[in-house]
């Protein structure tokens, strides 16, 4: 009679080991944690491309205020850092509001909102005579802290009116 052999030991699939496990956990987690850090990266990017796209948005505001307004056109100078008050003029029928007046409600206005949008922001607008015509050029900056690290951001539009 054929004599049948006996397997001593270990069979040879017994599946996963302890460590194995252990391993495939750490791969894992090492996977998810990139998946994590990418996300928490792009969640600031897009922040800081919405305050810029904000700031872009404001000063095409304010460049638009400016050319429906050119009889007004040493009202819009604003210098770096100066905060305007609230305008506090009311215009209707019965008093008209000066092409000055209007400049200024326009300025306090786009600068609060400039002020509510980016944190930290700084408005300036300058006026300079344009060299070829009778128009002005004027310069609108917003300056702002980027959220997150902190970093000075600046947008800068000239436009001729």
């Amino acid at each position: 009679m054929p004599r049948m052999r006996q397997h001593h030991g270990r069979p040879a699939n017994s599946g996963f080991t302890l460590i194995e496990a252990l391993i495939a956990a750490a791969v894992l987690a090492v996977g998810m944690l990139g998946n994590a850090t990418m996300l928490l990266h792009s969640l600031q990017t897009n922040r800081l491309a919405l305050q810029r796209t904000q700031a872009v948005a404001m000063a095409a505001d304010m460049a638009d205020r400016i050319r429906a307004n050119r009889a007004a056109a040493a009202s819009f100078a604003l210098a770096a850092g100066t905060m305007l008050a609230p305008a506090a003029k009311s215009c209707n029928a019965a008093h008209p509001c000066s092409p000055s007046d209007v400049a200024a409600v326009d300025s306090s206005e786009w600068q609060q909102s400039v002020m509510l949008a980016l944190p930290g922001a700084r408005t300036s607008i300058t006026v300079a005579p344009a060299a070829s015509t009778a128009a002005n050029l004027y310069t609108i900056t917003i300056d702002w802290v980027q959220a997150g690290d902190g970093a000075i951001a600046s947008i800068s539009l000239t436009v001729q009116a």
